[in-house]
C-alpha cells in the first residue's frame, strides 16, 4: 500500500474500512440532517430559526456536496442519510425490478432542477424559510425511502435521487478513484468485492474502464476485500483519459447544470449586481414583466428571464458548437458529444468554488456559527467576516479563470483523442469549446464592469 491509497492512511482507513466506525459517522450526519428537519417544523419562522437554513444551504450544499465532489468525488454518498437507511430498507423490501419508464436518470436530475434551481431564481426567498426547507427534505426523504424499499440494487440512487446524477457525473472531476490491486485480482476467484456491492457493480473493472459507474463509495467492497484501494489520482483523470462505457447522461448533466448554475448565476447574480444591471436584456424584460403581469408573492421575474436566457444560450452554444465541430471534423455528433462534452464538467464545478469561497466569509461562516449560538440558546451573534467592499474577497474570482483553464486543457486532450490534426483539430477544438470561450468573456465583462 502506498500513500496514494487513502485507505492506507491510519485514521481515514480505519474509519472507512470498519463498518461500525463508518456507521457512527453516518449516524452523526443523519442526526444533523434529521435535526434540521425537526427544528424547521418546530420553529417554522425564519427569524426564530437560523439553524435549518444554515444546515441545508450553508453546510450540506456548498461543503458536503460541491467541495467534497471537487476533492474526493462521490464521497458524500458514503455518508448520505438516505442511502444509509436505504441500504437496510433495500434488504427487507420486495426487491422489485424498477419499471423501464422509471429507469431514466432524467427523473433525478429533472427533479433537482425543477424543485430547487428554478425556485432559487424565481422565488429566491422561498426555500430559505425554515418550514419550507424542512418540508422539502422531508418529502424527498419519504420518496427516497419508498424507492429504496421497493426496488432492488439501490436503483433509487441511480434514477430517482435528485443529486444522484450530479454526483455520478461530477464525481469524475476530482482527485480520487476507487480501484483494486491488479496483481491480486488476477488470481482472485472469490469476487468478494462484487458480492459485497449492493449496487451490483464490479470494482475490479473501474480502473481498466476509467469509469466508476454508479459507485457511491459506500466502502462495502473495501470492507470485504483488502485489495480494494481508494487512490489519489491526477485531477479529473476520469474525464481526461479515455472512458469505456460512458453514460451520455454524464455529459447531459454537465450541460444542464452549466446552464442552470454557472451561466444563470453569471447572468443574474454576477452581472445582475454590476453597474451594467439596467442595460442587461434579462433585467429589462424581467422588469417589464413585473409591471404588466399580475403580482405574485415573492416572485422574481428578472430571475426567471435570466434563467431562461442562460439555459437557451448554454444549450445553443454547447450543442450548436459540437454540431458545427462534427461537420468540420466529419466525426459523428454523438462520438464528439461523448468525448469533447466531458470538458464541460470542470467549468461548473471548479467555477462554483469562486462563489463558495467568497460566500464562506460573507454568509456561510456566520450563518453556521449563529445556528450554533441559537441551538445553545445564546444571545451571541457573529457578523460576516467580510463585505463586498473588501478587495481581497474578489480574489476568489480566480477560480473562474482556473475553471476555464482546466476545461480548455481537458478539451484539448479530448479532441486529441479523436486523432485529428492540423486545421481540422483547431477548428474542432474552437467550435467544441464555444461555451468555454463565451463564459470566459462573461467573467472578464463582469470584472470590467465592477472595476
Amino acid at each position: 500500500m502506498t500513500m496514494k491509497n487513502i485507505l492506507s492512511w491510519p485514521l481515514v482507513g480505519g474509519l472507512l474500512t470498519h463498518p461500525m466506525s463508518l456507521n457512527v459517522l453516518r449516524s452523526l450526519v443523519l442526526v444533523l440532517f434529521a435535526s434540521a428537519i425537526y427544528f424547521g417544523l418546530t420553529y417554522p419562522d425564519e427569524i426564530d430559526n437560523p439553524y435549518t437554513p444554515a444546515i441545508f444551504w450553508s453546510l450540506f450544499w456548498p461543503f458536503f456536496l460541491v467541495v467534497s465532489m471537487v476533492t474526493f468525488g462521490p464521497v458524500f454518498c458514503t455518508v448520505c442519510p438516505h442511502s444509509f437507511i436505504g441500504k437496510y430498507l433495500n434488504k427487507i423490501g420486495p426487491q422489485k425490478l424498477m419499471p423501464n419508464w422509471l429507469r431514466n436518470r432524467w427523473w433525478g436530475l429533472g427533479l433537482l432542477v425543477v424543485s430547487y434551481w428554478v425556485p432559487v431564481y424565481v422565488f429566491p426567498d422561498f426555500l430559505k424559510i425554515p418550514y419550507v426547507s424542512a418540508m422539502y427534505f422531508l418529502v424527498l426523504t419519504a420518496v427516497a425511502f419508498v424507492g429504496f424499499y421497493l426496488y432492488r440494487n439501490m436503483d433509487y440512487c441511480r434514477y430517482g435521487c435528485p443529486i444522484g446524477s450530479v454526483i455520478k457525473s461530477y464525481g469524475k472531476v476530482s482527485f480520487t478513484q476507487l480501484q483494486t490491486d491488479r496483481s491480486a485480482c488476477q488470481t482472485c476467484r472469490s469476487f468478494d468485492c462484487v458480492k459485497a456491492c449492493q449496487w451490483n457493480l464490479r470494482p475490479y473493472l473501474f480502473e481498466k474502464k476509467n469509469n466508476m459507474q454508479d459507485c457511491t463509495l459506500c466502502m462495502d467492497c473495501a470492507q470485504a476485500c483488502d485489495s480494494v484501494e481508494w487512490k489519489v489520482t491526477r485531477f479529473a483523470k476520469q474525464v481526461i483519459e479515455p472512458v469505456k462505457q460512458l453514460d451520455r447522461m454524464t455529459v447531459w448533466a454537465f450541460i444542464t447544470l452549466l446552464a442552470v448554475i454557472t451561466m444563470a448565476m453569471r447572468f443574474h447574480h454576477a452581472l445582475g449586481h454590476s453597474p451594467l444591471k439596467e442595460s442587461l436584456p434579462w433585467y429589462q424584460i424581467g422588469s417589464w414583466l413585473e409591471m404588466v403581469m399580475p403580482a405574485v408573492p415573492m416572485m422574481d421575474w428578472v430571475g426567471l428571464v435570466a434563467l431562461l436566457m442562460a439555459v437557451a444560450m448554454t444549450f445553443t452554444l454547447t450543442l450548436g458548437g459540437l454540431w458545427l465541430a462534427s461537420r468540420v471534423s466529419k466525426i459523428d455528433f454523438w462520438t464528439l458529444f461523448e468525448t469533447a462534452g466531458l470538458a464541460f464538467g470542470a467549468l461548473m464545478l471548479v467555477g462554483a468554488l469562486s462563489h463558495i469561497g467568497s460566500f464562506f466569509f460573507l454568509h456561510y461562516a456566520p450563518d453556521l456559527v449563529n445556528a450554533y449560538y441559537w441551538l445553545m440558546d445564546s444571545d451571541s451573534v457573529m457578523k460576516p467576516l467580510a463585505s463586498h467592499r473588501d478587495g481581497w474577497i474578489h480574489l476568489f474570482n480566480l477560480f473562474n479563470f482556473l475553471a476555464v483553464i482546466i476545461s480548455a486543457a481537458v478539451l484539448y486532450r479530448k479532441v486529441g483523442q479523436l486523432k485529428l490534426s492540423g486545421t481540422a483539430f483547431w477548428q474542432t477544438y474552437a467550435l467544441s469549446g464555444l461555451v468555454i470561450w463565451v463564459y470566459l468573456g462573461l467573467v472578464i465583462l463582469t470584472l470590467w464592469a465592477r472595476f
